[in-house]
């Protein structure tokens, strides 16, 4: 299940979508990755929650500087939503819908 992600940062933002999220941050595997220890803000919703998360994040992993991806770690994301998160990501793990 993919989730689009806007991550907005000095330059302007950007729409990416994830695969690979949990409650500490995502991954984006098609992303033209910003520098590792760059700050961003990113604003989600999960699929059937029209709540939306806003949290800042940093980068920091870029596998392969050429190529793109970039992993992004959540740095103040609220405890409510990242038991929301939690709960999707066991969800999807357990075949569920979420």
């Amino acid at each position: 299940m993919s989730i689009a992600v806007e991550v907005r940062d000095e330059r302007g933002f950007s729409f990416h979508s994830t695969r690979d999220v949990s409650a500490s941050g995502c991954f984006f595997d098609r992303a033209i990755p910003h520098a590792v220890g760059a700050r961003v803000a990113l604003s989600f919703s999960l699929p059937g929650d029209p709540r939306t998360i806003r949290c800042q994040g940093e980068v920091v992993n870029v596998p392969d500087t050429k190529e793109y991806g970039m992993g992004i770690r959540f740095l103040d994301l609220a405890p409510a939503d990242a038991q929301r998160i939690d709960a999707f990501a066991r969800q999807v793990l357990e075949g569920g819908r979420a």
